[in-house]
């Protein structure tokens, strides 16, 4: 089942962006499809003693923010448009949480150590631990650490578990290749070079009552459970999905609780709130073409007589559509 919002909230934050703000071409949103939800098991691995380890998989991936962006072929705009969305660049100063999309965010009531049990579909994107009070992302093997197994690293048939010294080191000694061929050296928040899943653990210190998110900006993340203290809690014992997200699925695993946010999963186990959100991919977004947006206003030398021509509700029309029309950001009545 396909959901349908009008964003409104979404739009007027969106339309007080300047214009300087977003890529050309893009428009706050004025309504959005998404496809469908599905939280269930998949991918899952093998350790280093050939036994099964099952991942909870939520579709999306986390993300800040969602415009519509039109779609140019051959330089010319085709009147049809595609979701694009934003990432929080911590690498430039930037601080916040994904507001949509899939991640996950953990509130423990005691102080102590966490191990979070992922699946990272492509371990050179980025992987951010989030303290969300304050929105900084914690630091890579100072804060956290991460430890496991690298897709197609094995022996004797079976993977090599990898220590997080090991993983930083294989971090490192790719950088300095990139440093000697002249090329730019990886993000320190990328686990693994090369476009390969990783799964294992991120562990780090948690302080009681604050709130910890972990997600990937631009890929998918499973889920396996977590550790805390001396307590476990498994997202999906022996392939089976828990009982915590089974109660907001149905049979083939599809969420029943799809809001703008995304598929929302809250429960306590082993003394911590857990917050899981999934993400879907927009079937189809109409843009915010009205010209109060910010974004839309244009400047008189810069008004094109054959810019495309689009109707209330963002479709792209020819000149001998009636009515209330919108061109180069300003409506006009043709009668």
């Amino acid at each position: 089942m396909k959901k349908f919002f009008t964003l409104i909230s979404m739009a007027l934050v969106a339309m007080s962006v300047n214009a300087q703000d977003l890529p050309e071409h893009c428009y706050p949103i004025k309504s959005i499809t998404w496809g469908d939800i599905t939280w269930k098991n998949g991918n899952n691995k093998k350790d280093k003693d050939n036994a099964d380890m099952y991942f909870l998989m939520g579709t999306g991936n986390g993300y800040k923010d969602i415009y519509a962006e039109e779609i140019y072929t051959d330089g010319e705009p085709t009147g049809n448009y595609r979701a694009y969305y934003t990432y929080i660049d911590y690498e430039k100063g930037e601080t916040g949480a994904p507001g949509y999309g899939l991640y996950y965010k953990f509130t423990p009531s005691t102080s102590g150590t966490l191990k979070v049990n992922v699946w990272v579909n492509k371990g050179n994107r980025k992987t951010f631990v989030v303290k969300a009070s304050d929105g900084k992302p914690m630091t890579p093997y100072v804060d956290y650490t991460f430890d496991g197994y690298v897709n197609g690293q094995n022996l004797d048939g079976k993977p090599i578990y990898f220590t997080a010294t090991e993983i930083k080191t294989r971090h490192d000694d790719f950088n300095e290749e990139q440093k000697a061929a002249g090329k730019d050296p990886v993000s320190d928040y990328v686990i693994e070079k090369g476009n390969q899943a990783v799964w294992g653990w991120i562990t780090f210190n948690v302080e009681a009552g604050e709130s910890y998110i972990v997600y990937q900006q631009s890929s998918q993340l499973g889920f396996g459970g977590f550790e805390f203290g001396s307590e476990k809690y498994v997202a999906s014992p022996t392939g089976g999905v828990a009982d915590a997200f089974k109660a907001v699925i149905d049979a083939d695993g599809k969420a029943t609780n799809v809001t703008t946010e995304g598929s929302v999963v809250e429960f306590t186990a082993c003394g911590v709130a857990v917050k899981a959100v999934g993400g879907a991919v927009p079937t189809a977004v109409v843009p915010n073409l009205d010209p109060t947006g910010i974004n839309n206003v244009k400047k008189a030398a810069e008004v094109d007589a054959n810019a495309p021509i689009f109707n209330l509700a963002g479709q792209k029309v020819d000149k001998s559509q009636k009515g209330i029309l919108i061109q180069n950001g300003k409506k006009f009545v043709n009668k």
